[in-house]
């Protein structure tokens, strides 16, 4: 049997003589499929489980994760404070007020996480709207690649 092959930049096919009448390749379908997985293994990997969320939903969680981040942070910095002023809280313990301490600790708290979850709702929000646009790309190239198969 005669081979024939045919070459269209990226993609070769050898086929035999009696089928090489028989075979049409879209380039255009190809090109899209292309387009697509490199999509999937790329940005789509980031993008495409955001959208497996509500908005509301996705931003909830994420600045939850960042309250609970946040407030183990902070614990830690303050033991360590703790830890590493030992000596001086343990000299000068009777003449600090407890109530203040206790006071600047929980206002430091409340500054910081209102900084970080001020940040986090804003940055997860961006997040979303920017995989949501992404993602109405990639199911727009979707439906295009569905009316190829649609048309046979």
């Amino acid at each position: 049997m005669l081979s024939v092959g045919y070459s269209w930049g990226f993609c070769e096919c050898f086929l035999d003589s009696a089928e090489a009448g028989k075979v049409m390749v879209n380039e255009d379908k190809i090109k899209l499929m292309t387009k697509l997985a490199v999509y999937e293994q790329g940005e789509g990997k980031k993008t495409l489980p955001v959208m497996q969320y509500f908005q509301g939903d996705y931003i909830v969680f994420n600045v939850l994760k960042t309250f609970i981040s946040t407030t183990i942070a902070y614990g830690i910095i303050l033991v360590l404070v703790c830890v590493l002023g030992n000596q001086y809280l343990m000299e000068n313990i009777h003449k600090m007020s407890i109530e203040q301490l206790v006071g600047r600790v929980v206002f430091g708290y409340i500054l910081i996480l209102a900084v970080y979850l001020t940040i986090a709702l804003v940055v997860y929000t961006k997040r979303y709207s920017e995989a949501k646009k992404s993602a109405k790309k990639y199911y727009n190239q979707l439906k295009r690649l569905s009316s190829y198969y649609d048309k046979k």
